[in-house]
C-alpha cells in the first residue's frame, strides 16, 4: 500500500455547501428538488430506482486494526477499496488519488483513507469548538437514516457529518434540516489517528456498530446511508489571496454548486456478516 499522508480544511462561504463551517450555521438557500416534491403530482412524480444507488461492501474480517495511522496492519490487504470512484463533481479535471476502504469485524466498523496530496494543509493549533478543520484538509463521512433534502409532514430526522483532518482530529455533528448545525455533537465511541506521508497523509478510525444502530442508521438489512467526501485545499497563487478550496466525492451529486447537504450526495454501504 502506498505511504500517503496530508489533509486541510478551510473557511469560507462554499464550505457551507460541502462541509461545515462553524457549529450554528445556516443557509437561507432552499434545495430545488424540496419545493418541486411539496408540488409534485402523486401520481406522475418520478420515483428513483433504489437499485442504482451507488453501493460498497463492508466486508466481514475477524482482525481488529491499531487505529494508528499507518494502516500497517496485514488486514487492510484484504478489503476491497473505492478508490477509481472518487472524483471532482464541479471541476473539469483529473482528482489526486484518494483511497478508501471500510470493513467490520461483528462489534466495529473500522475505516481508513489513503490521500495523495503535494502540500497538506493543517493547523498546528485545535481550537475547542473544532472549527481549525474549516482551514484544513480533510477527509468526510456523513450518515443518515433517509433522504436529507425532502422533509416530510412529521420533519427529518436529523443527519450527521465526521471531518477528520491529517493529524486525525475531528469535527463532528449532527445536522436538522434545514442545515443547522449542531458541533456539540460527538458521535459515540469514535476513534482517529492521522499521520502525514511523503506524499500525503493517511487517517484511520473506527466507530462501534452499536452507536451506528442507536442513532438508526444502521438497518436491520445490514445497510447504511453514507458519504464519503474530501475536501482538497491549496495555498494561492498569490499571497492575499484565499485559499483554493476544492472538493472531491464518492458519488456525484449533480448540483450545479459545491454541495455534500443533498440527498444525491449520498451512496449506500452494505454491513456484512
Amino acid at each position: 500500500m502506498n505511504n500517503l499522508r496530508k489533509l486541510t480544511l478551510g473557511a469560507g462561504a462554499i464550505l457551507l455547501l460541502a462541509g461545515c463551517t462553524n457549529t450554528n450555521a445556516t443557509s437561507s438557500t432552499k434545495p430545488t428538488d424540496a419545493s418541486a416534491a411539496e408540488n409534485s403530482d402523486p401520481v406522475s412524480a418520478v420515483i428513483p430506482n433504489q437499485a442504482t444507488t451507488p453501493h460498497y461492501d463492508v466486508v466481514k474480517r475477524d482482525k481488529a486494526a491499531v487505529i494508528d495511522g499507518k494502516t500497517d496492519d496485514e488486514v487492510w490487504s484484504s478489503v476491497q477499496n473505492i478508490s477509481g470512484s472518487f472524483f471532482y463533481p464541479w471541476a473539469d479535471k483529473e482528482a489526486p488519488v484518494t483511497v478508501f476502504e471500510a470493513y467490520n469485524d461483528g462489534k466495529d466498523l473500522y475505516f481508513m483513507f489513503e490521500v495523495t496530496d503535494p502540500e497538506v494543509l493543517v493547523e498546528e493549533e485545535w481550537k475547542d469548538d473544532e472549527s481549525t478543520v474549516d482551514a484544513e484538509d480533510r477527509v468526510e463521512i456523513f450518515l443518515a437514516q433517509g433522504p436529507v433534502d425532502l422533509p416530510t409532514p412529521k420533519g427529518m430526522p436529523l443527519y450527521y457529518g465526521v471531518e477528520i483532518d491529517p493529524k486525525g482530529r475531528v469535527h463532528d455533528y449532527s445536522i436538522e434540516y434545514y442545515r443547522h448545525f449542531d458541533g456539540k455533537w460527538n458521535l459515540e465511541g469514535l476513534e482517529t489517528a492521522g499521520e502525514q506521508t511523503d506524499d500525503g497523509y493517511i487517517v484511520e478510525g473506527k466507530v462501534p456498530l452499536s452507536t451506528l444502530k442507536d442513532l438508526n442508521l444502521l438497518k436491520e438489512d445490514g445497510t447504511m446511508r453514507t458519504g464519503v467526501y474530501r475536501a482538497e485545499f491549496s495555498s494561492p497563487e498569490k499571497e492575499g489571496d484565499d485559499t483554493v478550496m476544492e472538493w472531491i466525492s464518492w458519488v456525484d451529486p449533480k448540483t450545479e454548486e459545491p454541495d455534500y447537504h443533498v440527498d444525491s450526495s449520498f451512496g449506500e454501504f452494505r454491513i456484512l456478516k
